[in-house]
């Protein structure tokens, strides 16, 4: 118990930092222009989702953090969020704002989300295996390039999807050059695949691929069961 509130004490500090970082450090724009950028931009959420993960569920329930977390994260929600998008999208309209703007702040959100998922689902007794599991499928969901389809598809200015997708730096780091349509459609199936994985396959196969492939048995597995 104690170590793993270590544990979530030390990776929520971690956290803290690299959104810090994010934020205020590294050049705050909607361009992704490198790979480690993209990458770096990553690890303020994968580390929260470690902290929630190794949080004593027993400690959370002592101390009562529902009661205090919960509404925090609703507050941050409602008190910030959406305000914040009814100005931007406000500034945009009078010219004295930029769709960047909305962008970036849209952004922050969608970790800001996923963490609190996460905790809520901790903090009932979710399991630590199931905050990694869904937390990671999240994070591979939210790089997909779902919601780059979805926009296009939305968009009433478009009358086809585009065939090349220059706007998707996240993609176009990945890939080395902006991904065709094709390549788009490949990309997210991919990810949404891998996430699926990420949600459904046992631990217990995966240490049996994995020792297959180190050519290791686990004890236990080298008989068939008798019939």
């Amino acid at each position: 118990m104690i170590r793993a509130n270590l544990v979530t004490l030390v990776t929520g500090v971690v956290a803290v930092a690299l959104a810090g970082l994010v934020r205020f450090v590294l050049p705050y724009e909607q361009d992704i222009t490198s790979l480690w950028g993209f990458l770096v931009k990553l690890t303020p959420q994968l580390a929260a989702i470690v902290a929630i993960a190794w949080l004593d569920v027993e400690t959370a329930r002592r101390l009562r953090l529902h009661l205090i977390a919960l509404p925090a994260l609703f507050l941050g929600f409602l008190l910030y969020f959406v305000p914040a998008t009814f100005m931007a999208a406000m500034d945009i309209e009078d010219g004295s704002g930029t769709f960047e703007d909305l962008y970036l702040h849209v952004v922050v959100f969608v970790p800001f989300f996923i963490v609190a998922l996460l905790l809520a689902y901790r903090i009932g007794g979710g399991s630590r295996e199931g905050v990694l599991r869904t937390g990671l499928a999240m994070s591979i969901l939210h790089v997909s390039g779902l919601e780059d389809l979805v926009a296009v598809s939305m968009n009433r200015r478009l009358s086809a999807i585009p065939e090349v997708w220059t706007w998707a730096d996240h993609i176009t780091v990945r890939l080395g050059h902006p991904a065709t349509k094709t390549e788009a459609y490949v990309f997210i199936i991919v990810h949404v695949v891998a996430a699926l994985l990420v949600l459904f396959v046992p631990l217990r196969r995966l240490r049996r691929t994995a020792a297959a492939g180190a050519g290791e048995i686990p004890a236990g597995e080298g008989k068939q069961a008798p019939r």
